[in-house]
């Protein structure tokens, strides 16, 4: 790696360490110079179901405005970090092409977009089988009117169907409404339903915020500018109730969900750290509070003065909480800069593996370096988790930065691909002892406001979509034989996937 100059990387980049129990070598994934994507740098993380791990990365615009045709690309990757294949998927010529948002994988892939023909209140999904074998492609068109902008919230495979949970920003009676949407559809593409919700004389702005399904019919978590809502409906979509989510603790919110059965566990936030919990009916069953608190931290004498740890945080939860194997495992969201050691602070990335009443029961923490990490390649100080997949005991996990630099901003992330029981070691990242404390906390479910409902017309086009091998767009692989003495990582199954990507907002 010595040898190699960084400047011949262009704008995004991926780069792949896998080493100890698989050979030192390094792949960069590349695009082309000048690419940049919009702000779902990483569109979503997921099982191809044959044990490896499935991440999508959109890509639409180039640095200089020059429009390319938008898509995505795709990697698959074993859980040793290691590429199974990688495809471009973009729209058929002479037709449009899907503005990649969101994407999800369990077995089957999918891709949420919306077309790039100016704001139409669309959605086109794309499916795909665990291989990138196209299986349909369709958008779907929903008469919101008037529309304006769509926004993609949550994307679900629950059983054999695909439900997608949206917000459409419009304008009624001269007013500006924000109104989520809700799109079932059987895994062949058919619509089962499709609804938009609202609270009469209840606010004006109410968005998405997770769906899934349970038994007896499906769950909609909602929210407002303050509070949030739990939602249950039938099996045609009808809301049947509705509940306030509330708690003790402040600047409460809820970020994902997931049913196991007729369970609904969710991921949140507040203040005070990160909150998982678990709904059946109408009632919270348990909800708990995790904090990491470091084994050891600087102590430092000043001039007759003891400076002890000092610590930032965030509360953002990553987006995904995902279950292996009867577990829950998340990315615990509070992504700590403890003074580890008395040269600086330490950027530190936790997944938590709890058992289905909240008990953890494995955890894996890594820790970069007490120093200035950010003139490191390819670390850096990321803080924002992107989402977690899990087969087994193995998993993959994503962080992003983002940073502004006048109208542009900039995205980094990178990915660890590594097993529970597997602590990486090296001169710049390595495993560190953290202990989890765990307290119980409040979450009540309290009678809410009535909702109306009203079923949406849609039509649906068939669009075709064009797959290529990884070449030249969106990126291409280089792959660097190196010793495991010079990687970054030391003995282990450890991947670290950067994004160096740039955004022009659009206007």
């Amino acid at each position: 790696m010595a040898n190699m100059s960084w400047k011949f990387l262009p704008g995004v980049f991926v780069a792949l360490l896998t080493i100890g129990l698989v050979s030192g070598s390094m792949v960069i994934i590349a695009p082309p110079k000048g690419m940049a994507t919009y702000p779902e740098v990483i569109a979503g993380v997921g099982s191809d179901g044959a044990g490896g791990f499935v991440v999508v990365v959109p890509f639409n615009l180039t640095t200089n405005g020059t429009p390319v045709v938008p898509g995505a690309w795709i990697g698959d990757f074993y859980p040793n970090g290691s590429l199974k294949w990688s495809e471009n998927v973009k729209g058929a010529s002479l037709h449009p092409s899907p503005r990649i948002l969101r994407a999800t994988a369990n077995g089957s892939i999918l891709l949420i977009g919306q077309s790039d023909w100016g704001n139409h209140t669309d959605i086109w999904v794309i499916k795909l089988d665990g291989d990138g074998k196209l299986l349909w492609s369709k958008d779907y068109l929903l008469n919101v009117n008037p529309g304006w902008i769509m926004t993609v919230d949550d994307v679900v495979q629950a059983g054999n169907q695909i439900l997608i949970a949206t917000h459409v920003d419009s304008f009624r009676e001269n007013e500006q409404v924000t109104v989520p949407v809700v799109l079932a559809l059987d895994e062949n593409g058919k619509i089962l339903w499709a609804r938009e919700y609202r609270i009469p004389h209840g606010p004006r702005e109410l968005y998405s915020t997770a769906i899934g399904k349970v038994r007896d019919g499906y769950y909609l978590i909602l929210h407002d500018e303050r509070n949030w809502h739990y939602m249950r409906l039938d099996k045609e979509g009808n809301p049947i109730g509705m509940w306030e989510v509330t708690s003790s603790l402040k600047g409460f919110f809820i970020k994902s969900a997931l049913s196991l059965g007729n369970t609904v566990y969710f991921l949140g936030g507040s203040s005070n750290g990160t909150v998982l919990g678990a709904i059946v009916g109408n009632s919270t069953i348990w909800a708990k509070r995790y904090t990491l608190i470091p084994e050891k931290t600087c102590t430092e004498k000043r001039e007759n003065v003891t400076v002890l740890s000092t610590k930032t945080s965030t509360t953002e939860p990553a987006p995904i909480l995902t279950a292996s194997n009867g577990h829950l495992i998340f990315q615990l969201p509070i992504v700590e800069a403890f003074r580890l050691t008395c040269n600086g602070l330490n950027s530190t990335y936790a997944i938590i593996k709890t058992n289905t009443m909240g008990t953890v029961v494995d955890s894996f923490v890594a820790v970069t370096e007490g120093k200035d990490v950010k003139e490191i390649v390819p670390l850096g100080d990321f803080g924002e988790p992107e989402g977690v997949s899990a087969n087994g005991n193995s998993f993959i996990a994503l962080w992003r930065e983002t940073t502004a630099s006048g109208a542009m901003l900039h995205f980094r992330g990178f990915a660890i691909v590594s097993n529970f029981g597997i602590k990486p070691s090296g001169p710049e990242i390595k495993g560190y002892n953290f202990n989890i404390e765990v307290h119980p906390v409040q979450v009540l479910l309290t009678p809410g406001p009535d909702v109306k409902s009203n079923e949406l017309g849609i039509r649906v086009v068939d669009e075709p979509v064009t797959f290529e091998k990884t070449k030249e767009l969106p990126a291409r692989i280089i792959t660097i034989e190196d010793s495991p003495k010079e990687s970054i990582c030391g003995p282990g199954i450890i991947l670290l996937l950067s994004l160096l990507a740039t955004l022009r907002r659009r206007g």
